[in-house]
């Protein structure tokens, strides 16, 4: 409470000695965002609230504030660096929240009196969740899923995504759809046909070869074998990636349960870019 109480005089600039209960609450929110920054450092091998501890919290927050803007200039330039290449394949959703909307997070994150609000909506599905994540470590794993997205996408043809995602959709372009995961899955979609990535679509053996590995597998096979060959690109054009074989590995479930459902259902096309374009 001292330390809130320090913070809310700076807020008010020591000309008054009281503040809304919203305020207040949302003051003593940063301090303990702050303060949690300084335990997550290395690895969370800190423990201040152990009752040996005899670190104040006044110094394990300004620590933390201290670790929270180092946090922010890291994710700052991982966002300029991701930004120097980055595609949007034409979809409104991904330029939207990534070349218009991002910047504001940077303009207007408040890391001393409101470090939990990242600003934005982000609207651009990625492939984990983060609802339990907040402020600058919300925005962190958000801009890291991006940039794994575009080290993915950006080893493809852009003519490549483009055909499979307009396979997914005619209008892909205003869709809140993930683009990595539309065109990793035809990849994949390809390895089980034993096709090339191309623009010709399944021929009768290829699409034959898909449909019986899909229905000989049970879902969970079927998720094992695509995490398995998830591994064997990565090892075979990313150069062993094993943070982004992982983060792709994430749609697999899903896609598995697509696949079956697509198959029981004759509607493959639904999942994958089986038509000439």
């Amino acid at each position: 409470m001292p330390v809130v109480a320090k913070l809310a005089a700076r807020y008010t600039g020591n000309e008054s000695s009281s503040i809304p209960y919203e305020k207040a609450r949302q003051l003593m929110g940063a301090v303990i965002y702050c303060i949690e920054e300084y335990e997550n450092e290395g690895d969370g091998s800190r423990e201040l609230v152990a009752e040996h501890s005899i670190l104040s919290a006044d110094t394990a927050y300004r620590q933390g504030y201290e670790i929270l803007i180092d946090r922010v200039s890291n994710i700052r330039q991982e966002y300029n660096l991701m930004m120097k290449d980055f595609r949007h394949y034409g979809n409104r959703c991904c330029y939207d929240t990534f070349q218009q909307g991002l910047p504001a997070f940077f303009l207007y994150y408040d890391p001393r009196f409101d470090p939990m609000n990242h600003i934005l909506t982000l609207d651009y599905p990625v492939l984990i969740p983060f609802e339990s994540r907040c402020g600058a470590d919300l925005m962190e794993v958000y801009i890291n899923c991006a940039y794994l997205e575009q080290r993915f996408l950006q080893k493809l043809p852009e003519e490549y995504v483009r055909y499979v995602l307009n396979a997914y959709s005619s209008d892909y372009e205003e869709l809140i759809i993930n683009l990595a995961s539309i065109g990793l899955r035809n990849v994949l979609g390809c390895r089980i046909a034993g096709k090339t990535i191309d623009l010709n679509g399944y021929s009768e053996d290829e699409m034959a070869r898909l449909k019986n590995f899909i229905s000989e597998n049970t879902r969970e096979n079927l998720e094992e074998h695509l995490k398995k060959y998830v591994n064997e690109l990565m090892d075979f054009a990313y150069e062993g990636d094993e943070e982004l074989g992982n983060y792709l590995k994430e749609d697999m479930r899903n896609y598995s349960f697509e696949l079956k459902h697509a198959l029981k259902y004759h509607c493959l096309q639904t999942v994958l870019a089986v038509e000439n374009s």
